[in-house]
């Protein structure tokens, strides 16, 4: 009988404690709202985890380095939009000065315009960026375009770098000068330069700028093409922030369904712990008493 009442009481006090330790964990969860308060208690999720906490630090970087990108790729676009719209101008004023009824000073007056010109796309090359350093230069800060002692405009020579926007992936996020205005012998802003001084000077005829037709169609061409490329990248860049955050709220609810508490369900267990708890700690207290009356007897 000894040993029939100690197992009594081994049973329901172990049971019983089982009972209050789940709702103390319960009440935890519900006051925190997470299921797992330390690693200990569950190491597979935790580690879990920690895996979604790292991946989420390099989406914060690479979420900063899409919007950077982002930023640049579309100012150079609109950038490079408004040189094109220069080198359309500059056409058609060349084709003007190509037109063998064009007087000297018709010619002069395209020429100041022309000069005009050349000097707008060369503020637009050396256009800064959101970060304050130039667009098409470097970022020490040296300038896209600029004129050396002779008068001759040079390109600054630009290392573009690859940003990285994803696990094994980076986007060009800017151009170089010479690309814009250089492919081989053709220059265009020194071809422009020297034909709008020959057109203010008056020594330009109609067949310089006859001759200089091909070369601005070249210029404008190079500039959709880098235009294009640019925009393309501004495309690819928009595709990887959208896959990001796609990406990211899958993340999320991963992360919800491994530690977030179903605070109703764990309610409803609380409510149904404490019912049986209760009913448990009266049966217990009833049949002890009964037990000790009938050793007593």
């Amino acid at each position: 009988m000894q040993i029939s009442t100690a197992s009594f009481y081994d049973t329901n006090a172990s049971r019983i404690s089982t009972m209050m330790a789940r709702a103390t964990k319960l009440q935890t969860e519900i006051a925190t709202g997470k299921k797992v308060q330390t690693p200990s208690e569950n190491p597979a999720v935790s580690q879990q985890l920690a895996e979604l906490s790292r991946k989420d630090k390099d989406a914060a970087v690479y979420g900063q380095n899409l919007t950077l990108a982002g930023s640049l790729l579309d100012q150079a676009d609109g950038v490079l939009g408004q040189i094109g719209t220069q080198i359309v101008r500059a056409r058609e004023l060349v084709t003007k000065a190509a037109n063998g009824t064009e007087t000297p000073e018709s010619r002069k007056i395209f020429g100041t315009e022309l000069a005009s010109i050349v000097d707008a796309i060369v503020g637009l090359a050396n256009t800064r960026n959101v970060r304050g350093e130039p667009l098409f230069g470097t970022p020490d800060g040296t300038p896209a375009v600029a004129r050396d002692g002779n008068g001759v405009y040079q390109y600054a020579t630009t290392n573009v770098s690859e940003v990285p926007i994803a696990d094994n992936q980076s986007v060009q996020a800017t151009e170089s000068a010479s690309r814009i205005f250089k492919d081989g012998s053709d220059d265009t802003l020194n071809m422009l330069d020297t034909l709008a001084k020959a057109l203010m000077t008056g020594t330009a005829t109609d067949q310089p700028a006859q001759d200089a037709l091909d070369a601005i169609r070249a210029a404008g061409d190079r500039v959709d093409v880098v235009q294009a490329s640019v925009g393309a990248r501004g495309a690819r860049v928009e595709l990887q922030q959208s896959l990001q955050t796609t990406t990211n709220m899958d993340r999320d609810e991963l992360r919800s369904s491994l530690e977030d508490t179903d605070v109703p369900a764990a309610y409803m267990e609380m409510q149904q712990l404490m019912t049986a708890l209760s009913a448990t700690q009266q049966t217990f207290s009833k049949l002890s008493q009964l037990s000790l009356f009938d050793y007593l007897r």
